[in-house]
């Protein structure tokens, strides 16, 4: 058992790789996020996730930081949702948060 436990040690770093982006620790960045008043399919709702003004982020950044926090909150699922209408959902908000904000659906407990 100790030599199979040896051999998949090297495997670590690559497994951790896979989990996305810290989020909300020190160093790295915050990520919000509320949920809407509009439902999304299946009991989901439509969340808005908050990200650094400051740092302006492209879409697959905001949506891997959004992912990673998600995950890291034991209350709430990410919901599969077609990319483009993620897009619409984010432009929707507003030019004035292009970078910062992301809309996603979520299933979250009450």
């Amino acid at each position: 058992m100790p030599r199979r436990l040896a051999r998949l040690l090297p495997l670590v770093p690559l497994l951790a790789a896979c989990a996305g982006p810290s989020v909300n620790q020190p160093g790295a960045p915050a990520v919000r996020h509320f949920a809407s008043t509009n439902v999304y399919e299946g009991g989901a709702r439509w969340h808005l996730f908050v990200f650094d003004p400051a740092e302006p982020r492209s879409l697959d950044d905001r949506l891997a930081l959004a992912r990673s926090a998600t995950a890291a909150d034991p209350a709430c699922r990410w919901v599969r949702a077609p990319r483009v209408e993620i897009e619409e959902r984010t432009r929707a908000q507003g030019a004035r948060y292009a970078d910062t904000m992301l809309a996603a659906p979520l299933r979250c407990d009450a």
